[in-house]
């Protein structure tokens, strides 16, 4: 009975990893934007370059993500980038930041940093079962930093 439960642990284990060897999306950023402003706060808009690096479609699910003012947090966010990346192709999204307007210096430029992760589903036809049970939820590493021209409304991004 031991070995049984041993034979089917291991194998379960097996099948959750599944044989896939698809790599991660990777991201850049590709413009930063103050959208509105108000006497409180600051809407921020991030776009996005996610490229996948694969011979298979890979669907973007949900992006936890935190921004940081000169090294400081001000943002924390959730959001689905509602894209799913075709194979060997790159597609733009935006991620919001709603900003205290006391975090933001008015006159000049600003670093920011945007760090967070990126839930995906890899191709095969078991890992969308494993997603949403739950099982298996690969993420993806989001890391950009640059800086914001707070006087003129535009930005650069170092990464």
């Amino acid at each position: 009975m031991k070995i049984m439960m041993g034979v089917l642990i291991a194998g379960s284990g097996l099948v959750l990893s599944g044989c896939n060897k698809a790599l991660a999306p990777t991201f850049q950023a590709v413009g930063v934007r103050e959208i509105e402003q108000g006497h409180e706060r600051s809407v921020i808009e991030f776009s996005i370059e996610a490229t996948n690096p694969n011979k298979e479609p890979i669907p973007l699910r949900q992006v936890h993500y935190a921004v940081e003012l000169d090294g400081i947090e001000v943002f924390l966010g959730v959001r689905s980038p509602e894209i799913t990346l075709h194979m060997y192709s790159s597609h733009t999204f935006t991620l919001p930041a709603v900003l205290p307007i006391e975090s933001i210096n008015r006159s000049g430029e600003v670093s920011y940093s945007l760090v967070g992760t990126v839930q995906y589903i890899p191709p095969g036809r078991l890992s969308e079962v494993l997603f949403d049970a739950e099982l298996k939820v690969p993420k993806a590493v989001l890391e950009l930093s640059g800086t914001i021209n707070m006087g003129s409304g535009g930005a650069s991004s170092d990464e």
